[in-house]
């Protein structure tokens, strides 16, 4: 009889647990134990503009270029929240910062948490406001199985410069 999905999720997080005290030098392997032990995945695009979206021209054509290097984060909480997750933009501006169950539950995140581009706008344009952060709240936006696990991807609902 095959094990549950529960018993095999418990038997990797005991391994996960165990993995954690021992010397970092023997870790090895750790960090794909807690990719696959992710619960989520934050993906977007981050486009170089006043509020993080793509500025299309009258014939269709992008014309913010995309917000490259940028530090993204993930924080929770009030006031300026706690960094739980941190990424930084590809050079595409593709935003993709893994989650995993150490963090917060998907509940937790989706209701307590908000993304903020740590980076100054006007580092990708110096005619953008050098001061403010570009900030987002985030939504469920569909769900990839790896391995018979679901695994939830969010999304920024749209960024503002506060």
């Amino acid at each position: 009889m095959a094990p549950s999905k529960k018993t095999m999720l418990f038997v990797c997080l005991l391994v996960a647990t165990s993995a954690m005290v021992v010397p970092a030098s023997a870790q090895f392997g750790l960090g794909d134990l807690l990719n696959f032990l992710r619960i989520g995945s934050i993906q977007g695009i981050l486009f170089c503009s006043g509020n993080g979206t793509a500025t299309v021209s009258s014939n269709g054509t992008i014309i913010s270029p995309p917000f490259s290097n940028a530090t993204v984060q993930l924080r929770c909480g009030s006031g300026n929240g706690t960094v739980i997750s941190t990424g930084i933009t590809s050079s595409t501006g593709q935003i993709s910062i893994p989650l995993n169950i150490l963090s917060f539950s998907l509940s937790q995140i989706l209701s307590g948490c908000r993304l903020v581009v740590a980076t100054p706008l006007a580092q990708c344009n110096v005619t953008l406001p050098s001061v403010g952060t570009l900030t987002s709240n985030l939504i469920r936006n569909g769900t990839i199985t790896i391995g018979g696990i679901n695994i939830p991807i969010l999304s920024p609902i749209g960024f503002t410069l506060t």
